[in-house]
C-alpha cells in the first residue's frame, strides 16, 4: 500500500501546483476520474486530456487523477456492476454475494493491478459485462465528475483566497 499512498500524494501535489482557476483543475480532475469508470482498454488517459480540452478544463489535472487512481479500476468495475443491476432491478440475494465476492477480489488485487494492470483488463472481459456494467459505469461516471469537482472545487477556491489575502 506504500507506492498507493505515494502515488496519490504525488498526484495530489502536482494538482496543488498548477496554475489554472479552480474551475478547470476540479473539472479535469472530475473527467480524469470518470474514464476509470468507462472501460477504454488502456487509451483513458488520452480520453481524460481530450475530453478535459473539450470542456476548458485543465488536461493535466485530468491525466495526472486519471493515471493516479487507475490502480482502482477493478474496484470502480464492482461499483459499475453494483449501482448498474440496482437500476435494472436485479439485486437479489445471489447478485448482492456475487458483487460482494467480486468486490473483495478487486481490493484483494489492487496491488498486483499495481504491478501488472494489463492482466486484469481484456475485451473478452469488458463484453462480457452487459447492460448492467454499463449503466452502472455511465451513472458513476457522471457522479465521480459531480463529486470530485464540488470538493476539489472548493478546497482550490479557498486556498486561492487564503493565497490572496496574505
Amino acid at each position: 500500500m506504500g507506492k498507493i499512498r505515494e502515488g496519490i500524494v504525488k498526484a495530489w501535489r502536482k494538482l496543488n501546483n498548477l496554475r489554472e482557476t479552480p474551475h478547470a483543475i476540479a473539472l479535469g480532475a472530475g473527467i480524469g476520474l470518470a474514464w476509470n469508470f468507462i472501460p477504454s482498454l488502456g487509451v483513458g488517459p488520452i480520453l481524460s486530456i481530450v475530453s478535459a480540452k473539450a470542456l476548458r478544463a485543465s488536461g493535466i489535472a485530468a491525466v495526472t487523477v486519471n493515471l493516479a487512481t487507475g490502480f482502482f479500476i477493478p474496484l470502480l468495475y464492482s461499483l459499475n456492476f453494483i449501482v448498474g443491476r440496482t437500476l435494472i432491478g436485479q439485486s437479489s440475494p445471489e447478485v448482492g454475494r456475487q458483487l460482494q465476492d467480486s468486490l473483495h477480489e478487486s481490493l484483494g488485487t489492487i496491488e498486483q493491478v499495481v504491478e501488472a494492470p494489463t492482466r486484469f483488463f481484456s475485451l473478452s472481459r469488458i463484453t462480457d459485462a452487459g447492460l448492467d456494467f454499463i449503466f452502472g459505469s455511465i451513472v458513476n461516471a457522471a457522479m465521480a465528475v459531480c463529486g470530485v469537482y464540488a470538493m476539489l472545487w472548493f478546497v482550490m477556491f479557498v486556498k486561492s483566497k487564503m493565497v490572496w489575502s496574505q
